[in-house]
């Protein structure tokens, strides 16, 4: 039984994934710059439905930016600076150009799909209810973990401790200490609490679970299902 409908969603879960492990793979065993390019292009599609056109303008111009560090680095190479000064931002550049696509298509998941359709949707994948289970609490957490690091910042500098790169560098020990021992405890809290939660909402069970949301493929996710591979094989055959 269904009672509330994702037909507005442009894209499935499902889709995503596919398009994230895609992407992954193509990224891997192959550093063309096309392939790059066009990873980039499916993963701000897949955002543009979502997020505003001001904000893919601005994930756009980020990319862009990337390139002319990388591509203005590697010119500087004849020039008489010291080599570190150059290769250290190409390398940068290079990493976070590849990792883009990603968190571009991560932000667009936050955008458009509850915890609610992930588990729907993972379920009709005839996935285990483990791996269902602890994909959910790992995207769950990641929100929970980022706030419990700014409880912890806060605190340190109401302490009046230096919240800085540079003291995180001198002082390792330390910075361990007031940061990741709190995490860790924390960590363990929230896990007590997500077994509750999954107790509560029947995880347990093991017959068919409804949904209150009708999540199903559409036309455009089995369009990209279908044409991002072949614009992969395209651009490694004809480009």
């Amino acid at each position: 039984m269904t009672i509330l409908s994702t037909r507005s969603k442009p894209f499935d879960f499902r889709t995503m994934l596919y398009l994230n492990t895609l992407l992954m793979f193509v990224l891997i065993f192959s550093g063309r710059q096309e392939i790059l390019l066009l990873s980039f292009a499916l993963s701000i599609l897949v955002f543009a439905t979502v997020g505003s056109a001001a904000q893919t303008v601005k994930f756009i111009l980020g990319f862009l930016a990337l390139l002319v560090l990388q591509y203005g680095a590697e010119l500087l190479r004849g020039t008489d600076l010291p080599r570190g000064a150059i290769l250290v931002p190409q390398l940068i550049a290079f990493i976070a150009l590849r990792i883009y696509p990603f968190v571009v298509l991560g932000i667009a998941l936050k955008k458009s799909t509850n915890i609610a359709e992930i588990t729907t949707a993972l379920s009709r994948l005839r996935l285990h209810r483990g791996i269902i289970l602890s994909i959910v609490v790992m995207i769950r957490y990641l929100p929970a973990m980022k706030d419990d690091f700014r409880v912890i910042v806060d605190a340190m500098r109401l302490k009046g401790i230096p919240v800085s790169l540079g003291y995180v560098v001198r002082h390792p020990m330390k910075a361990i200490e007031y940061f990741v021992v709190p995490m860790l405890f924390r960590s363990e809290k929230i896990t007590e609490e997500f077994s509750g939660a999954a107790l509560v909402k029947g995880y347990e069970y093991s017959g068919t679970r409804t949904s209150y949301f009708d999540v199903r493929m559409g036309g455009k996710d089995w369009a990209m299902i279908f044409l991002a591979p072949l614009a992969f094989a395209l651009c490694l055959t004809v480009v």
